[in-house]
């Protein structure tokens, strides 16, 4: 059995990406902790940057570990002005754009959680909706327990925009899974032993938790990154500017 890595639906998005003459390869290989000197050689390979995303995640989850519990994180990477909420999107849009599917979950629950702590109840809902489209239900208990977490938070969003039927209708889901209608406050989530596998949901089609009936998809990510590119662009010509 070949250990290739499949061809996806993303993968000329990734080309088209990386073939870009002003992609900026510099800053992305800086939030991956990849030297600067080796970062087009790195980004244009696949398992290297799939082995440097992951690495960044669990930096990440380590320096947010640190945050949440109200010590100092110990990383680097805290320093970054985008810590955490900007750093973990960036993040998200790497993982869904090399394909690193599995990494995506652990960091997009981070993301919905900061986006509800911080107000932002739209944003929160599509990141769930990520962690939910990004695990195979009854795969993987870890990642069957980070959907039931993004769902349980999905009925804190639902309570405080105010669709209260439907933060009603999950909470009854939940506790039918014997699922703890707080398990999304937990750092590191746990499933109690009666529980039940991720059943991928508990609306048909996926959760709708925008305004606009529109979740956050895997292209949705795609046109972040697209934008985080351009931002990083204007960023590198205000800095050469004003050298």
């Amino acid at each position: 059995m070949s250990d290739e890595q499949p061809s996806t639906a993303l993968t000329p998005t990734r080309e088209a990406a990386l073939a870009r003459p002003d992609f900026p390869y510099a800053r992305v290989a800086a939030r991956l902790g990849v030297p600067a000197d080796e970062a087009e050689l790195v980004l244009r390979d696949d398992d290297r940057a799939r082995a440097a995303i992951a690495g960044a995640v669990e930096e990440f989850l380590a320096a947010d570990d640190d945050r949440r519990a109200g010590r100092t994180p110990a990383s680097p990477l805290a320093l970054d002005p985008d810590f955490p909420t900007g750093v973990g999107m960036a993040l998200v849009g790497a993982a869904v754009l090399w394909d690193a599917r599995d990494l995506v979950a652990k960091v997009a629950l981070r993301v919905a959680k900061d986006h509800h702590e911080d107000g932002a109840d739209e944003l929160a809902a599509s990141y769930i909706a990520l962690v939910q489209e990004s695990v195979d239900p009854g795969e993987d208990t870890e990642a069957d327990t980070l959907a039931w977490a993004a769902q349980s938070l999905l009925v804190a969003v639902l309570q405080r925009t105010g669709d209260g039927a439907r933060a009603d209708e999950i909470a009854r889901d939940l506790a039918a899974h014997s699922i703890p209608l707080d398990l999304w406050r937990d750092d590191d989530p746990t499933l109690p032993d009666d529980s039940m596998a991720w059943h991928g949901g508990a609306f048909v089609g996926g959760i709708p938790p925008r305004r606009d009936e529109r979740s956050l998809s895997y292209e949705d990510v795609h046109d972040y990154m697209n934008a985080l590119l351009a931002d990083m662009e204007r960023e590198q010509q205000a800095e050469d500017d004003g050298a």
